[in-house]
């Protein structure tokens, strides 16, 4: 019996510790990327002055989480540089959309539980210029 119980308390501290670790940027996934879907934002027009998305990448990310969390996005344009978008908090099963309007495919994220001060999100300035042309 106290064997058993001594078990019991040693998985629910192993539990209990495991949650502590998490790495909230597990929480959030990729739902769903595009290429050459209609976006609002971009302004790329042909010869005959119509709009043209044929460059445009988009994509979707959820929060998978219970935990509201704080997102920093940035998706990279054809040319080498970073589209960052703002801090965005998101929660429970949340969704938000980033996009390049002429894009390569790539994009970076970082993620902290929200009101982590310990973690300290990158700048748009950091982004652009650590990541220039990678």
């Amino acid at each position: 019996m106290t064997r058993n119980l001594t078990l019991i308390a040693s998985l629910a501290l192993a539990l209990t510790t495991m949650a502590q670790d998490q790495s909230y940027a597990d929480c959030l996934v990729k739902t769903q990327s595009r290429w050459g879907a209609p976006c609002e934002h971009c302004f790329n027009y042909t010869e005959g002055y119509k709009r043209d998305f044929s460059g445009t990448y988009q994509i979707d990310l959820r929060n998978s989480c219970r935990d509201l969390i704080e997102v920093k996005v940035a998706v990279q344009e054809k040319n080498g540089t970073w589209r960052t978008f703002p801090v965005r908090a998101l929660g429970p099963e949340e969704s938000m959309s980033a996009y390049a309007c002429e894009g390569s495919g790539k994009y970076l994220y970082w993620v902290r539980r929200a009101n982590d001060t310990e973690i300290v999100l990158p700048s748009d300035r950091e982004i652009i210029t650590a990541y220039r042309g990678k």
